[in-house]
């Protein structure tokens, strides 16, 4: 059965497309497809008309959507077209070109994968029994696609596409959130949003679906945590606890239920129940005795340690963290281990031993993006420069980060290294320079963003200034006391 000429071409664009996609040959195709290379050659003249089930079987072997092909060929008829010398006025080839692409695209996301007949190859089919460790694999997969997608583009997909509700892309998701929200607290909330969509969306036994839910309302919590709706997060826990216990009876360790006591333990921690959040992670600790688990849970008891001002305790949970810790997968984790405990080495005056691990730090921090832990690496060598009594290298060191958080206006840590500088300072006797660096620190005095205790204890330190009774030891007192307050607002510093 011969068909029109328009039809013909349209077919021929539709094949060369598909070949130049797939950097195929008409032969490959064939063979992939299971038609004869003759029919395909017979499609594109017009002598023969392909069937529905022709197209099927070319879309499932090429996992390229077709409807989102035809709705190109608007724009790749005018591309002819302005080949061969015939065109329209340019704002309007513009607009005839531009609105094929978007229905492309839209048709793409409704179909996502082609496969009309519903079949996927079988190494990536969804399990449709019981959860199981394997379907993490297709959840990798899915990941894949969503990842370079928008985020109203991944939530068409999920909410309608079957293949994009499993609970491991919900598991998937979950991580993503975790990751982001160390740079990107709005990714980390959306991405913990998407989770709860797909598990919402998923099937299965009730106690098994409820598990789940909880297990994602965890991360959301976390998300509204560092976008600071510590309300929101609070309540997001609630939930998260209630719907974990409703699925208790269908727990068989495929999802990581201390995820909820450690991430808990981190809201805890910024609303300054510090004892609470211990309580949290030394319970998900007895569920991990091994493993990055256990690693990811130290590492946090050792930063609820720091902010408690229990450095030595913080340095010998760090220390058994780093057993834990890969660096090469975890590098955040590992670089915020080591960090961590050089700061709490510093604060113990044990320098010889922070001073021997600044150049692994050093070398942990080469990256471009990594310009702010550079600049704290940095703050850390003038630390301890200054304990171990070498005053000029650390004074330069400390200079220089100063300059780095008032032109990034980073208040707090900009109080910090100036007082830490004034010590240095004044065990050089030079008065002058710390006059001079309390005139210029007069914007933080009156920054709100510097909480009213701090404040106070600041303005104690002006006074001091002026009236000239600043000694090295109140300098010292203070600068431990503004590592404190900066995770306790009602901490106050006792002259």
């Amino acid at each position: 059965m011969k068909v029109s000429e328009d039809e013909a071409e349209d077919v021929r664009l539709i094949i060369g497309l598909l070949l130049l996609i797939r950097d195929w040959t008409r032969k490959k195709l064939g063979a992939k497809a299971g038609i004869d290379e003759g029919d395909l050659s017979r499609y594109g003249s017009g002598d023969q008309k392909a069937q529905r089930g022709t197209w099927k079987k070319i879309e499932a072997a090429t996992w390229i959507p077709l409807a989102a092909v035809r709705a190109l060929l608007p724009a790749l008829h005018r591309l002819r077209s302005l080949a061969e010398g015939r065109s329209m006025p340019a704002h309007e080839e513009a607009a005839v070109i531009a609105r094929a692409v978007g229905n492309a695209v839209e048709a793409a996301l409704r179909l996502e994968e082609p496969h009309l007949c519903g079949q996927e190859p079988e190494a990536v089919q969804p399990s449709a029994s019981l959860p199981q460790a394997a379907d993490r694999l297709l959840a990798e997969d899915l990941w894949g696609r969503l990842k370079g997608r928008t985020h109203s583009a991944r939530l068409a997909l999920v909410e309608e596409m079957p293949k994009y509700q499993t609970w491991a892309l919900a598991e998937r998701l979950c991580a993503e959130s975790e990751r982001a929200a160390a740079c990107d607290p709005q990714q980390a909330l959306e991405l913990a949003e998407l989770a709860l969509r797909v598990a919402e969306r998923v099937t299965g036994q009730p106690a098994w679906l409820f598990l789940l839910a909880g297990y994602v309302w965890a991360f959301l919590g976390n998300a509204r945590r560092v976008i600071s709706d510590l309300p929101g997060a609070k309540e997001a826990f609630c939930q998260a606890w209630k719907l974990w216990g409703a699925g208790v009876a269908a727990d068989t360790g495929l999802l990581d239920g201390s995820r909820l006591l450690d991430l808990e333990a981190s809201l805890l921690r910024e609303k300054r129940h510090m004892t609470a959040a211990l309580e949290r992670l030394d319970q998900a600790l007895v569920l991990h005795p091994a493993g990055a688990g256990r690693g990811r849970i130290l590492l946090k008891k050792g930063y609820t340690l720091e902010q408690m001002g229990s450095y030595e305790q913080a340095v010998e949970t760090l220390q058994e963290a780093a057993l834990w810790i890969d660096w090469e997968r975890e590098p955040r984790w590992y670089f915020g281990l080591r960090f961590t405990r050089v700061a709490c080495l510093c604060h113990v005056d044990r320098h010889e031993e922070a001073e021997a691990a600044l150049p692994e730090l050093r070398a942990l921090t080469v990256q471009p993006e990594q310009a702010m832990d550079r600049i704290r690496v940095c703050w850390l060598t003038g630390r301890v420069a200054g304990g171990l009594e070498r005053i000029a290298e650390g004074i330069e060191a400390l200079a220089a980060v100063r300059v780095e958080f008032a032109e990034k206006k980073i208040r707090y840590d900009e109080a910090m290294v100036s007082m830490e500088l004034a010590g240095l300072y004044l065990q050089q006797g030079r008065t002058a320079e710390v006059k001079q660096l309390v005139s210029e620190m007069e914007p933080i005095f009156r920054d709100q963003e510097v909480h009213e205790e701090a404040r106070k204890a600041l303005a104690l330190f002006r006074r001091a200034v002026e009236l000239e009774t600043m000694s090295v030891e109140l300098v010292r007192r203070l600068v431990a006391y503004l590592y404190r307050a900066q995770h306790d607002p009602e901490l106050r510093f006792e002259s």
